[in-house]
């Protein structure tokens, strides 16, 4: 199974799969076999979400040294089959809001200009009722 991170330190909110954060055991910074400083990754699969793990950034390549440890703990599987679903829910949330968002924007922009017909047809008519008296 793949891990999904990306290079925020906040935890997902939404829209975000993971996070990253330098770390380091004690005082020492932790290097893979390369040599390269390694930053505290979170998984986000449905097998390990949330859970922190150190790797090799050079996995794509043909010369990644392999480096890979978890951090933390594993999960009891409660926990796996529970927070996934919290996960995905919270996503979906997250784009229908956005979506309504988005809808309340467009929908100020109509009332707005309605307002400014409203009140050029407002003036008109009191020009129109002005010279009629």
């Amino acid at each position: 199974m793949s891990k999904q991170s990306t290079r925020s330190n906040q935890f997902p909110a939404q829209n975000g799969p993971g996070s990253r954060s330098s770390s380091s055991y004690g005082n020492a910074a932790v290097r893979c076999h390369c040599g390269i400083q390694l930053e505290l990754v979170s998984s986000w699969t449905d097998d390990n979400p949330g859970r922190h793990f150190q790797a090799c950034p050079n996995y794509k390549m043909p010369s990644c040294c392999g480096f890979f440890r978890w951090f933390d703990e594993e999960m009891c599987s409660r926990s796996k089959e529970v927070i996934p679903g919290l996960l995905r829910k919270t996503n979906k949330l997250e784009l229908l809001l956005a979506a309504e968002q988005e809808n309340n924007k467009f929908v100020q922009v109509v009332l707005e200009r309605q307002a400014n017909v409203l009140e050029k047809h407002s003036a008109v008519m009191e020009k129109h009722s002005a010279a009629r008296n």
